[in-house]
């Protein structure tokens, strides 16, 4: 590839904060909360102009893994800031039911069943109100470019914007990107399947309708305030960390989309587009190294982890070419998946968390992907008032503080 160089120069420090999260999705959002809730100075980077990543730029209106898809699904095993987020949708209109997984009726507040539908605009506004109540810095039309290093040190995230290319510095960071941006520019190392060998997971590109009617008490559909969410056109092997991939990805996608529409309309003549995702949603990119890799044998067989931080209850959606279902309530994620083995100030939340293929396709669903940011935000704030590197944080007062704020840590004892 022929190359150009780009002249060295200064550029201005735009913010500074104790820790910086990058990317404002689900994770990174409730990582960016979770951090400023216990007590530090937090930014959050994000692209768009809004927040909620793939739930709202990629209208993925679904929130899954809350509990076991199937039994044994009594123990509730994602609570903390998801289950709070869930009941400030539930307060403003904004979540339902009715999904892709079943109709589970009207919904309580402090309890969730598997999944749980909601109206992305919604999602927007309460996401928004949630940070600024916690004093977060939410930088947004800001996409993060490049990381600046000293040693196994991030010093400072290089990110563009209208403002030109700045720097964030801070002092721990959180990498929500979901494709693990921040920490693969640092240089950590990462696994990510390759479209000549194992499967990777494919994109799908989301979108609403209306005219459809509400779903019965039987039915499986994606719906909430009037509107049918649907998966849409899919994208086999495609990079969704390669900027030709994606583009490829996002154009054949969207020239499918009428012919999607005309052939629901064949059963539902009614039906009519109410809008496109954003972006294509991409499942599956890096996995970056950490201190552990959860295997495929943790997760199919639930065993302890003396450091475990979040349980993840979803079931493996493309395991050898099928769905995976757990015959227990979950798999406990460790803390030692959330530390990239090769930096000292940078800590992983969402789907780029250190872990197998089918431990990842179970945990980056977005019920588990919160628990595991809050536990990526909670930490980097304890590292920030400990003054001291992620490898070396006391898990067990991590674990006391998440369980204090009402998160699930570990499978309940005489629950296994």
């Amino acid at each position: 590839m022929r190359t150009v160089r780009e002249p060295a120069r200064e550029i201005p420090v735009a913010a500074e904060a104790d820790v910086v999260v990058i990317g404002g999705g689900p994770g990174g959002m409730v990582a960016a909360l979770a951090s400023a809730r216990t007590g530090a100075k937090t930014a959050l980077v994000e692209r768009y102009g809004f927040l909620g990543g793939m739930a709202t730029a990629g209208l993925m209106t679904s929130f899954n893994g809350f509990r076991n898809e199937r039994p044994p699904n009594h123990v509730q095993t994602v609570r903390g800031i998801a289950q709070e987020l869930v009941d400030r949708l539930l307060a403003a209109g904004g979540a339902c039911g009715c999904t892709a997984h079943g109709n589970f009726g009207e919904l309580t507040p402090g309890r969730c069943p598997y999944a749980v539908s909601f109206d992305p605009e919604i999602l927007k506004h309460v996401a928004l109100e949630m940070l600024c109540e916690a004093g977060v810095n939410a930088l947004l039309h800001t996409t993060f470019s490049d990381a600046m290093t000293d040693g196994r040190n991030v010093t400072a995230a290089v990110v563009e914007g209208k403002s030109g290319r700045q720097a964030i510095a801070g002092r721990v960071f959180v990498d929500a990107t979901g494709d693990g941006d921040l920490a693969a520019r640092a240089g950590a190392r990462f696994e990510k399947v390759h479209k000549a060998g194992q499967r990777m997971m494919p994109m799908t590109l989301m979108y609403r309708v209306s005219g459809l009617p509400k779903p019965g008490p039987d039915e499986r559909r994606l719906w909430c305030n009037g509107v049918t969410t649907r998966w849409g056109p899919a994208v086999d092997q495609a990079d969704g960390s390669d900027a030709a991939d994606l583009t490829a990805a996002e154009i054949k996608a969207r020239r499918a989309v009428d012919e999607h529409i005309r052939k629901l309309r064949q059963e539902f003549p009614e039906a009519r587009l109410v809008e496109t995702a954003t972006t294509i949603g991409v499942r599956e990119t890096r996995r970056i190294a950490g201190l552990y890799t959860i295997t495929e044998e943790d997760a199919l067989t639930g065993r302890a982890q003396a450091d475990s931080v979040a349980v993840s209850s979803n079931p493996v959606p493309g395991y050898y070419g099928q769905r995976r279902f757990f015959d227990h309530l979950g798999f406990e994620i460790p803390y030692r998946c959330l530390v990239p083995a090769d930096l000292d100030n940078v800590l992983l939340a969402g789907r780029c968390i250190s872990a197998c293929q089918p431990a990842f396709q179970s945990a980056r669903s977005m019920a588990p992907n919160m628990a595991i940011s809050q536990a990526s935000g909670t930490a980097a704030a304890m590292c920030v008032s400990g003054k001291c590197r992620p490898a070396d944080l006391d898990v067990p007062a991590l674990q006391r503080r998440l369980e204090h704020d009402g998160a699930v840590v570990r499978i309940p004892p005489g629950e296994r």
